[in-house]
């Protein structure tokens, strides 16, 4: 039974999203752009036809033989003005996972906002600050799936199945994306936006892994904000004439880098370092 993402959800999604990462200086530019040209194929099938279930299907049985995944996530995250300019965040985030006896444990270290490392093992939550050299632990196991699945601002495990039963899934063929073959598919508008919710996406998914190389998202503002707003309690290079412009919508582009799968990962990945101080009990 295929499910759906509720409208709560979406909402929900775009609050969390909103909350930003680090301040840049905003720009006149267009929206988040990739670092590596890519060229489009043209459209070949919609998700009703066989050739789009054969390709969605070969993405899931791929994505279930991950094992180990490894891979750089750049977010931009670029908000569109009132007046016309843009204003752009960006996250950088290592990223190491590894899926074993029903759990899936991750490394993720943090270049911006600020220098972390969260950690989530068999049995423990540990938080490591590098400036300082210590880290903290809660005793909880790792949970999440058992396999990877393509997960983000959308949820595309869901919207996938979703999309296809309001049949708003489309299938663009392939091209080349950071050096890996990928295939192109779309989320459309939902025909039937009272039954199915999602945000006008595009994703770039390997061919030879089912690991995602990179996923653009348009969404919705859905509360009047201001770009001060926005930008208050986190760094920026001071104020500026566009903060008193209001955030129309936003667009979050992530791509992977340096992304590999199923190869070894460094030993004590999902430990804190061996001579790190730690905090509390």
């Amino acid at each position: 039974m295929r499910s759906r993402i509720p409208v709560l959800l979406t909402v929900c999604l775009v609050l969390a999203a909103i909350s930003g990462c680090v301040g840049q200086a905003p720009s006149n530019g267009a929206g988040a752009r990739s670092p590596t040209k890519t060229t489009e194929a043209t459209q070949t099938a919609s998700f009703s036809d066989a050739k789009a279930h054969e390709v969605v299907d070969d993405i899931r049985a791929k994505q279930r033989n991950i094992s180990t995944y490894h891979a750089v996530e750049v977010e931009k995250r670029t908000y569109h003005l009132s007046n016309g300019s843009t204003y752009s965040r960006t996250r950088k985030i290592d990223t190491m996972k590894k899926y074993v006896d029903g759990a899936m444990l991750q490394r993720r270290e943090y270049f911006s906002p600020r220098s972390r490392t969260v950690i989530k093992n068999e049995t423990s939550f540990i938080t490591y600050d590098r400036a300082n050299d210590t880290y903290r632990v809660s005793n909880r196991r790792s949970g999440g799936p058992n396999h990877y699945f393509i997960s983000g601002i959308y949820e595309a495990r869901n919207e996938f199945e979703a999309a296809f039963e309001d049949d708003s899934l489309s299938y663009r063929g392939t091209t080349t994306v950071l050096g890996h073959e990928v295939y192109v598919i779309e989320f459309d508008n939902p025909k039937d936006p009272k039954n199915a919710s999602w945000y006008t996406s595009k994703f770039w998914i390997d061919t030879e892994s089912g690991a995602l190389v990179k996923s653009k998202t348009d969404y919705p503002i859905p509360f009047e904000r201001t770009l001060a707003e926005l930008k208050n309690g986190r760094p920026s290079k001071g104020t500026t004439s566009d903060d008193g412009a209001v955030i129309k919508n936003a667009t979050v582009v992530f791509t992977y880098e340096n992304l590999s799968v199923n190869e070894d990962l460094p030993e004590g990945t999902f430990e804190p370092p061996e001579n790190a101080t730690r905090n509390g009990r």
